[in-house]
């Protein structure tokens, strides 16, 4: 076999190679209890984002963030919760799974469409996610045995690989993260400051916010090294999950962002590792 076939093969290996699927089931899950936390903390003022009583710009004024569906009716509002939440449990507990991811990403978009504004990154991660979930096969066989082609997995590999890396490029070429050691000192102390980081900005030396700066600059620039090494992934989880923890305590309501990605991790975990935590679980 000449190079070009090798390489061939191993690309098609790396894609379709049929897997194991727990770690998709376990995702699929994980980032629905997610979404399902995060949309439950902003449906308390949904009126605010989904109905005409909140603040939308009109489009002659911004079109980029005005609404781009119709608004919901106060009417409207707690049946489209009622249906977008019970797709979610429907995702989560296997009640018709894949009609139930569709309304999910329908859900997503529509709110993400509807407040451009309020939504941000979260809801753009979650409706990639879902749309992942929403075209990833089914598997065939059943139990132990079941098999599903490896690509939704390795596309979920990937976004957090490649959202680790440009997030590090961005402070490392465009921001102050190279340049200064407080800036990550200095970032606590903004509008998203909690009670948590207020306490901890008085009583930890200045140093330990430039170690975990240069810390957290480091893991995400070199994320690739320590989680795609199966012997280096016990390292790259617990600074991975670390950082989501010290974001999650120290930056207001980045809690969700923080759950979101830490659901991510699911699918580095070996799946006999994983099939024998979720017996244990079980």
């Amino acid at each position: 076999m000449n190079l070009l076939a090798r390489a061939r093969a191993g690309w098609e290996r790396f894609w379709y190679e049929p897997v194991d699927p727990v770690r998709l089931d376990a995702f699929r899950q994980a980032f629905t209890y997610t979404l399902v936390f995060y949309t439950f903390a902003w449906a308390m003022h949904a009126g605010e984002w989904l109905t005409a009583a909140g603040y939308h710009p009109s489009p002659a004024v911004d079109a980029y963030y005005a609404p781009h569906v119709p608004l919901l009716t106060r009417a409207a509002l707690w049946p489209f919760f009622a249906v977008y939440f019970g797709a979610m449990l429907g995702v989560i507990f296997g009640w018709a799974r894949r009609a139930a991811v569709w309304v999910v990403l329908a859900g997503l978009l529509y709110v993400s469409l509807a407040d451009p504004i309020s939504a941000f990154t979260i809801n753009r991660l979650y409706v990639f996610g879902f749309l992942v979930l929403a075209f990833a096969p089914g598997p065939s066989g059943q139990g132990p045995d079941a098999r599903i082609p490896a690509w939704p997995i390795r596309v979920l590999q990937l976004s957090l690989l490649i959202h680790y890396v440009a997030s590090g490029l961005c402070k490392s070429l465009r921001g102050d993260w190279l340049a200064y050691d407080d800036v990550l000192w200095v970032q606590v102390q903004g509008v998203y400051c909690t009670d948590a980081a207020a306490w901890l900005l008085r009583v930890l030396p200045a140093g330990v916010w430039t170690l975990l700066q240069h810390a957290a600059l480091g893991f995400e620039l070199f994320a690739p090294l320590v989680l795609v090494p199966r012997r280096l992934r016990p390292l790259g989880f617990l600074l991975g999950v670390g950082l989501h923890v010290v974001v999650a305590v120290t930056m207001y309501q980045l809690i969700y962002f923080s759950l979101q990605m830490i659901s991510l991790y699911v699918v580095f975990v070996d799946p006999t590792r994983l099939r024998r935590w979720l017996a244990r679980l079980s």
